[in-house]
């Protein structure tokens, strides 16, 4: 790590701690003041003799601010205990000023008619401080649950952040062993408060709920969606910690030690579970490219995959449970491991190599990662897989990836020979989110050129990028979504028809001899859940021209058993 990265490290790290540590004072002061402090004196003022006491004057102050009131009461009240008089402006437990329930406007009341009529009331009063009194001693649930709730919420938060920032900056080698702790070892409990604030939070409108139905506000039983909310996101974080306990730690144990791209990336993960052989749990190794976007407090990290390869895990059974191993041929071609550095486009961006496991056990879904380190080398792991295991895992993704192409693309044949469908309206749900983002950017910009004839010439120029980028976006994807591409091969030769919602728009054919003329290229790619998935395009190499066989083929083993199915088919293999 440089010292740059050490320096930047180190100022996050105390700015994290800074900014929660403001929180979790803040709310165990309002806790404190606002929730508990008024009980110590309920209970302290328990013992205290009452005697009479003749309100003197009283005043109900109103405080606004941020476009909502707040209210407090002063009074002064004149008392005698054990034959000497005394005054006092202490009106209750509680100081400030609030606006929890209707507590200040009702005491107003009564001290005005107690004073108007002259009637006493009663004051309690220290025995052994005769000049300590209150003269209300109304304890307010309400604002007990105020104060705990919401300060609460605010030190949960500081808490979190403080936490966070440890966590962020432990190493990820367990001491001593050379192992790797999972990234999933914490992300239960953050799920749990976050849930708790959502809870929390609207806690003192809750004994406002019944008084406001009665009165025909129906609408206040909107606040009772927050406890909802709250409670389904705390219930998904218990489940996740139920699910983590099950299979217990995890810990990974990385050979060669760091792994080696050129060579191998190798390693044994301990699983709290006693595994088959047979048992169906597949391992992905990936090299991510990880960078910032935007600015300031919109400032995001961003990950992009480089390169990504699954296999079938090795389970060997051992005495604490289950052994899971695996090896990788980590190409030479992508990076080492690399921390936040400046790339070319003068943004931060490091390498980052992760392990992730994933599969079912016993009816739960197992789920783990791990980052682990990478460099330029060619060793190779202790771990090798059993040349059965290889074989069977090879020959299973073969025959999903046939099966997921058949699916795709459909296959003929006919008296014209193999007929090649990708049929419209295929890989639907990407091409949905590329039109609504084309839509979006096309409207920002047609109303950038609206406002532009009043506001100016530089909206015309704004218009214009986000209008160049969002119209092309939307025909494009208009199109993509209702073509079709037929192709036939028969023989040595090979011809294919495009059509737009039913209309054929062009013919070509050609000549296919050899399987070198068969090329398959990587269009488009996405990524979602950790998932990156690259859409083909089959081609046959036709006089120096591309003529296309089959498009949109999500996946490169799909594609590549398309490929395969095609030159056996044709006996070019």
């Amino acid at each position: 790590m440089s010292i740059e990265e050490q320096n930047e490290n180190k100022k996050a790290g105390v700015g994290g701690y800074l900014f929660g540590g403001i929180f979790l004072f803040a709310g165990l002061a309002v806790m404190v003041y606002v929730g508990l402090l008024p009980v110590g004196k309920y209970l302290l003022s328990g013992q205290w003799e009452r005697v009479p006491a003749t309100v003197l004057s009283s005043e109900l102050h109103r405080h606004r601010s941020d476009g909502s009131s707040t209210y407090s009461v002063t009074a002064r009240y004149r008392y005698s205990f054990q034959g000497q008089t005394f005054t006092s402006d202490q009106v209750g437990l509680y100081s400030g000023s609030d606006n929890v329930g209707d507590y200040w406007q009702q005491l107003s009341s009564r001290l005005d008619r107690a004073r108007a009529s002259n009637r006493a009331l009663q004051a309690w009063v220290n025995p052994s401080n005769p000049t300590q009194a209150y003269l209300d001693r109304t304890f307010r649930w309400s604002t007990l649950i105020f104060g705990l709730t919401f300060g609460g919420v605010f030190a949960l938060v500081g808490a979190g952040v403080m936490y966070l920032m440890r966590r962020g900056r432990d190493p990820q080698t367990v001491s001593g062993t050379g192992q790797y702790s999972s990234r999933e070892k914490s992300g239960h409990w953050l799920m749990v408060g976050f849930g708790a604030v959502f809870i929390l939070l609207p806690s003192p409108a809750y004994l406002e709920v019944w008084k406001e139905v009665s009165r025909g506000n129906y609408m206040i039983l909107l606040v009772l969606l927050f406890p909802l909310a709250g409670a389904g996101i705390a219930l998904a974080g218990l489940r996740m910690r139920n699910n983590y306990r099950f299979f217990g730690p995890t810990p990974l144990a990385l050979d060669p030690q760091p792994g080696q791209a050129g060579g191998q990336v190798g390693g044994s993960i301990q699983l709290g579970r006693a595994l088959s052989a047979e048992q169906s749990v597949t391992v992905w190794l990936s090299c991510i490219r990880c960078y910032y976007s935007g600015s300031g407090k919109d400032r995001k990290t961003r990950e992009s995959i480089r390169w990504q390869n699954r296999q079938r895990a090795w389970c060997r059974p051992v005495q604490s449970g289950t052994e899971i191993q695996f090896c990788f041929d980590a190409p030479a071609d992508q990076p080492a491991t690399r921390e936040r550095d400046r790339s070319v486009s003068g943004r931060k961006d490091w390498i980052r190599w992760r392990v992730e496991l994933d599969g079912q056990v016993q009816g739960r879904a197992l789920k783990r990662s791990w980052d682990v380190p990478v460099e330029a080398g060619s060793g190779s792991s202790r771990y090798e897989l059993p040349d059965s295991h290889v074989e069977a895992d090879q020959r299973d993704r073969k025959m999903d990836a046939l099966e997921s192409a058949n699916q795709q693309i459909e296959v003929e044949q006919t008296s014209e020979g193999l007929h090649l469908i990708s049929r419209a309206g295929r890989n639907l749900g990407m091409k949905l989110g590329l039109l609504v983002f084309g839509c979006a950017f096309a409207a920002v910009g047609t109303f950038l050129f609206i406002q532009a004839a009043e506001e100016g010439f530089m909206l015309y120029i704004m218009g214009s990028i986000f209008g160049l980028i969002g119209y092309p976006m939307v025909l494009a994807t208009l199109y993509t979504l209702a073509r079709r591409l037929d192709a036939w091969v028969r023989g040595g030769e090979v011809r294919n028809q495009r059509r737009w919602l039913g209309i054929v728009l062009f013919r070509r054919e050609g000549q296919l001899l050899s399987a070198d003329q068969l090329v398959l290229e990587s269009g488009m790619s996405s990524t979602s859940n950790g998932r990156k998935t690259e859409y083909m395009t089959l081609y046959a190499k036709v006089d120096g021209k591309k003529l296309r066989l089959a498009e949109g083929i999500a996946g490169r083993e799909a594609g590549e058993a398309l490929r395969e199915a095609v030159l056996r088919t044709l006996r070019l293999v």
